[in-house]
């Protein structure tokens, strides 16, 4: 991304592409100069649930296997596969090596350049293909050794090889999608990602039924085969609308090198965050067993869902205004318009989680574990921090400062990595959620003087006010019966329409 000369000069010095995977652009994006610097809520909503379609897909996806896991597994399996699945998501930001945001980066940057979008779909499938290859081959032999660290036990050895066995096609399934997304084609995108979820659930439900923990993981690597048959063939009619063919295709190594290039980042920002999970999840299954580390799986599931779609709807909506924006005068007003608007959909939804905490364990999972409603709150907050820093740290990879953002995601896994396991003896599993909501603390002490400093933003007092009520609110589901508590749902949007009259016709109309 490069700065670009303006009233209010957004400068930058550290050239390099946007740094975590849920901000990724999904098509050209061209400056709207009638764009007021407030978000319409209606079109922010509207706009978040079209892209976000994919997110919502695996939520869904989500729930029904979270059920069907605690249903049939229980708690101490279902925290033995979550610990799998963590280290196969670890596995995940480096066996890519960062071949994300780059492809379709490269390939919007020349949709309708057949030989370079060929070149960019080749190279970075042929990488992606060979990277998975080298990591199954080098860890397989391993199995039951990766099963002793992972859960204590070398008896998972099974299901750990399949999830090995899933990583080359899941690799090159994901270079696909992003080839996709550069090339704009936003409806097969969402097309493969939707019968990609309802195909793993068709493989699933009757493998987990029948053959348990292992028919889940042996469902896992099925599903890769199916989504590599999804992407490529949704790839395949979308070269086939332009008029071109899968012999465009090819290996050229000045592709490699830039997309490589681009990866570095993304590989550092990948591995800081999973494995920060990984690490505190492992200490976690030796020191407070298996039923704990299935207890924090239903903490770390639930709060995983709605964040991610809420990291959709700031990639899908948020993002590419920011980044067509110019106006430093008008990137000020935005970004606190984002945090309000976050605030609002956010903090409201997390209150009534909150409020609702037991009910949503029990219909999302099982009463076995129920244990976990004390903890999700305290999750609850720290994802609360997250989504007042990400408002306004979006901004700085936005306008190229990657490095500074770099740096506030890596202070956050290293602060969860050093508190959890320090409190675990006296706190037990709810000293990982602690951990988590202590370090998130770190987004919006450190994203906030950088963007105010850099940009000149400072927040507003209605956005100063709506983050303490909304604070408020959340403390007030935690320390009031479920009922009553819901009643604390309502703050957030009467204070909004309290404090500015007009605020409801700006929420409401898009002009």
């Amino acid at each position: 991304m490069s700065s670009r000369p303006t009233k209010g000069r957004l400068d930058s010095n550290e050239e390099s592409p946007p740094l975590s995977e849920p901000l990724e652009v999904t098509g050209p994006v061209t400056a709207e100069p009638s764009l007021p610097a407030y978000f319409g809520l209606r079109s922010f909503a509207v706009s978040a649930g079209i892209l976000s379609l994919s997110a919502v897909s695996n939520f869904v996806r989500a729930v029904i296997t979270a059920k069907l896991l605690a249903i049939t597994l229980g708690p101490s399996m279902t925290g033995v596969l979550a610990q799998i699945l963590n280290f196969s998501a670890f596995l995940f930001q480096i066996i890519p090596l960062g071949l994300t945001t780059g492809v379709s980066k490269l390939v919007a940057e020349s949709p309708r350049d057949r030989a370079k979008v060929g070149a960019v779909t080749g190279t970075s499938a042929a990488i992606a293909l060979a990277s998975a290859l080298a990591c199954l081959v080098v860890m397989a032999p391993f199995s039951a050794q990766i099963s002793q660290v992972l859960t204590g036990k070398t008896s998972y050895a099974i299901p750990v090889l399949l999830i090995l066995l899933s990583l080359p096609l899941y690799n090159v399934a994901g270079v696909l999608s992003y080839v996709l997304q550069g090339l704009a084609d936003i409806r097969r995108l969402t097309a493969a990602n939707v019968a990609t979820a309802a195909g793993s659930l068709i493989v699933l439900i009757p493998a987990t039924i029948k053959y348990g923990l292992v028919g889940a993981t042996a469902a896992v690597a099925v599903a890769s085969i199916l989504q590599f048959a999804f992407f490529g063939f949704e790839v395949w009619r979308s070269y086939g609308v332009k008029g071109w063919s899968f012999a465009d295709i090819r290996l050229v190594r000045s592709a490699a090198q830039s997309l490589l290039g681009y990866g570095g980042v993304l590989l550092v920002s990948g591995i800081g965050a999973w494995g920060s999970l990984l690490v505190v999840r492992t200490i976690g299954i030796h020191s407070l067993g298996e039923l704990q580390n299935g207890i924090y799986q239903v903490v770390n599931g639930i709060s995983g869902q709605y964040m991610a779609i809420f990291i959709a709807w700031m990639a899908a909506y948020v993002f590419p205004r920011v980044v067509a924006e110019t106006d430093l005068e008008r990137v000020r007003t935005m970004l606190n318009s984002v945090l309000r608007a976050n605030l609002l959909l956010m903090g409201t939804g997390m209150v009534a989680l909150v409020a609702l905490r037991e009910l949503v364990v029990r219909l999302l999972y099982s009463s076995a574990f129920i244990s976990a409603a004390p903890i999700l709150p305290i999750q609850v907050l720290g994802d609360y921090a997250r989504v007042i820093g990400w408002s306004f740290g979006i901004s700085l990879f936005a306008y190229g400062k990657t490095r500074a953002f770099l740096l506030a995601m890596l202070v956050q896994d290293l602060l969860w990595i050093v508190i959890s396991p320090s409190t675990m003896h006296a706190f037990g599993v709810a000293a990982i959620a602690m951990g988590y909501a202590l370090s998130s603390l770190a987004w919006p002490v450190l994203m906030y003087p950088m963007v105010r400093r850099w940009y000149g933003v400072h927040i507003d007092h209605q956005g100063a006010l709506l983050s303490v009520v909304g604070l408020a609110a959340i403390t007030g589901a935690i320390l009031l019966p479920s009922l009553i508590g819901l009643v604390m749902v309502a703050v957030l949007p009467a204070t909004v329409l309290l404090l500015r009259p007009d605020y409801r016709r700006r929420l409401l109309l898009r002009r």
